[in-house]
């Protein structure tokens, strides 16, 4: 299994076949907070924006497994 890291700015979109899928650019990846020194940070997921086709921003929380990027 190869694993995809994302950084901020990539172009990503829906690994699901859905009609009107937007492209969308990974805006951040939030990480939790260490509450110890021995403790690891937890990916909270992918935060990505895109722009309807009226123009309108757009924003939401993605599991990784949910997103591929494109080229």
């Amino acid at each position: 299994m190869i694993k995809t890291f994302f950084h901020s700015g990539d172009l990503v979109e829906l690994k699901q076949e859905l009609p009107n899928k937007p492209k969308m650019i990974v805006t951040k990846i939030p990480k939790s907070r260490k509450s110890t020194e021995d403790a690891k940070q937890i990916l909270l997921g992918v935060v990505c924006f895109w722009f309807t086709t009226t123009g309108l921003y757009q924003e939401q929380r993605f599991n990784t497994k949910d997103l591929i990027k494109v080229k």
